[in-house]
């Protein structure tokens, strides 16, 4: 049989926000009540109220001194001045600490500093006071009867304290959602299983439920399920009963072995298949039992935006509690970001603040790549009726972390190399707030992006064959519009990779002229890929005969890794990434990494911590272990 009589095709394709409103109808029934639950209070922090709260005693429920010192009837201390004080006896006073009840015959407190004591039984007053005067009235911070918290209000500690104060010992609020994420594939494994090619470790799981863990929602997992219809079927018939929202991972797509429309169909009903958003197009939105039922596309970055356009809003209704409030931001982009007209596409972005100016750097990567959610802390939407952004053209953002969070990201673009991620790492140990955000977009792309003052600080390492010197030339060349020091980061061994053994006998650039070798080049801009093409000028090798020449990566450890696969038998790059995959390395030429560092961002706090840390010690010797290092000049200024 045609394999193409079993897939499934999409029911619609329609815009976000139409797609959101025809699922919220579809669900009334479900939305039209939210369950409530009397708890105790010290257990309440992060619930919401469904009730008002109201104090039952007033807080304090007597009067108190407010000071150390002797509490008395203020008509005894009529008359007393400095010139003429007053004495009096122990029965009209009381010695009183901060914090005790006063006397029901007194009404103020007078402080120790402002009494002469002449024995326990006699004082004298040099002023007169004023009723309730250094004395905390009954209902001074809360009165009986009074609202504490009004209804619908998420709950604090401070919140807690309130209540206990106001003798409130159990207190109503909203019940949390109960989910069930149900994974599918059978492609997935669990962690410690023992692995075949073409099985993939299940995470997404973890990642959504975590998600929902951090709004409130109660989540569990099913075992994985194979693509068995029945099993799956199985698994969400149950678990309807059970849950308030029901989440399949997988099985969403058109595929032959895509069930989950289907079987939603069967046991209820699919109200939108497929979203005209990128990623996360085949998302299914149904229900069974008026609730919700939710087909998550298999990728992870597709699951998470799903799960931040559409679940989370859901929630937010079900509970009817706005969850988040994170304002857009303003933001110039970095580079040119191109999509396609039909689909409102959502980028991965790491944001940072440069002069009063927000920064926004797109990071690449598709809808399987999650390490791209791990590094933004922003999303980029590009709205379906336009081609894109254009480079310095100020953008709305979405931020996905505390705004304070943005602020403290340090940009970082330029080359890449592995002393900049454990310059991140010492950075974050500090513990100071300050975040590195790595975007590595080649050596030359670094100064020009200094230049257009579109990043902090810039990691650069261009060899120029003219004058034989490293960086400066090409500093003074494209860096115009600031002024900038150049800092030493560290001096590093650049040669050829290759497998380990060496199978192919490689033994120089040379070896490029042989057709069968394939070689994994670095991005054109960074310094590596200058310092190759000036190699192969000089050996006369036409770059455009060498197999793989247009395979270009943009790290030294992603060449490594590919040579590691065996998708590649040699290329450019430094000794510490062969070191990272146990690779053998012919040493060409020992070149200057170096950091570019405009003088207006110089003397702020977070870059001389960088540059504290670049210059101690413990991070020297931190570089030495990596190997191909040499620190000799590292944090120096070079111009």
């Amino acid at each position: 049989m045609n394999n193409n009589s079993k897939r499934n095709y999409y029911l619609d394709d329609i815009p976000l926000e139409e797609a959101i409103e025809k699922y919220f109808n579809a669900l009334k029934k479900y939305f039209s009540k939210t369950p409530d639950e009397l708890i105790e209070v010290t257990k309440a922090n992060n619930r919401i109220t469904s009730k008002p709260v109201f104090a039952k005693v007033s807080s304090p429920n007597f009067n108190l001194a407010a000071m150390d010192g002797i509490s008395i009837d203020h008509k005894n201390t009529v008359g007393a001045t400095e010139t003429s004080p007053k004495t009096i006896k122990i029965k009209d006073f009381d010695w009183i600490d901060t914090g005790d009840p006063i006397n029901d015959n007194h009404d103020a407190v007078i402080m120790i500093e402002d009494i002469s004591k002449i024995s326990n039984n006699e004082i004298k007053i040099f002023s007169s006071v004023s009723s309730m005067y250094n004395v905390r009235e009954i209902g001074e911070d809360l009165i009986q009867s009074e609202m504490i918290i009004p209804e619908n209000t998420k709950i604090n500690h401070f919140d807690i304290g309130v209540c206990l104060a106001g003798g409130i010992k159990e207190i109503k609020v909203k019940k949390n959602i109960n989910s069930k994420f149900i994974p599918t594939g059978n492609e997935l494994i669990n962690l410690g299983e023992q692995s075949t090619k073409g099985n993939l470790i299940e995470f997404n799981s973890y990642v959504i439920n975590g998600l929902l863990n951090n709004i409130g929602v109660n989540t569990d997992t099913s075992p994985i399920i194979k693509d068995n219809k029945e099993l799956i079927k199985n698994e969400i018939s149950n678990s309807i009963k059970k849950y308030d929202l029901v989440i399949v991972s997988a099985g969403s797509s058109a595929g032959s072995e895509d069930y989950t429309k289907e079987i939603i169909s069967e046991l209820g009903e699919v109200i939108v298949h497929g979203v005209s958003i990128k990623p996360g197009h085949p998302v299914i939105l149904g229900k069974i039992n008026d609730k919700p039922v939710i087909g998550l596309p298999g990728y992870p970055i597709s699951a998470i935006l799903i799960n931040e356009l559409i679940i989370k809003p859901l929630i937010e209704k079900k509970i009817n509690h706005k969850i988040h409030n994170n304002n857009q931001i303003k933001a110039k982009l970095t580079r040119k970001l191109n999509s396609s007209i039909g689909e409102d596409e959502f980028v991965r972005a790491s944001v940072g603040k440069i002069n009063s100016e927000y920064i926004a750097v797109p990071l690449p990567g598709g809808a399987g790549v999650i390490s791209s959610i791990q590094k933004a802390n922003c999303l980029i939407k590009i709205p379906k009726n336009i081609e894109g952004f254009q480079k310095n053209e100020q953008i709305n953002v979405l931020p996905l972390v505390d705004i304070n969070d943005i602020d403290n990201t340090i940009i970082c673009s330029g080359s890449h190399d592995l002393v900049l991620d454990l310059l991140k790492s010492f950075l974050l140990k500090k513990g100071l707030g300050y975040k590195m955000a790595i975007n590595p977009i080649g050596s030359l792309g670094g100064l020009l992006a200094i230049d257009q003052n579109l990043c902090h600080f810039s990691g650069t390492h261009i060899f120029d064959p003219k004058t034989n010197q490293y960086n400066l030339p090409f500093i003074n060349k494209f860096v115009k519009n600031n002024k900038v020091k150049t800092i030493n980061l560290v001096d590093r061994i650049q040669g050829i990779i290759i497998p380990k053994t060496n199978p192919k006998n490689i033994k120089g650039i040379e070896d490029l002229n042989n057709p069968e070798l394939v070689y994994v080049n670095r991005q054109k801009g960074s310094g590596t890929r200058i310092l190759f093409d000036h190699l192969l000028e000089k050996s006369n090798i036409n770059s455009q005969k060498i197999n793989g020449y247009d395979n270009e990566k943009n790290s030294h450890l992603a060449v490594s890794y590919t040579i590691h696969s065996k998708n590649a038998d040699l290329g450019l790059g430094i000794m510490s990434s062969a070191v990272a995959y146990d690779l053998e390395f012919i040493p060409l030429k020992e070149e200057s990494f170096d950091l570019v560092i405009p003088e207006t961002v110089l003397n702020e706090e977070y870059m001389q911590i960088i540059l504290e840390i670049i210059r101690s010690s413990e991070f020297k010797k931190n570089i030495e272990s990596i190997g191909g290092y040499n620190t000799n000049k590292t944090g120096e200024i070079i111009l």
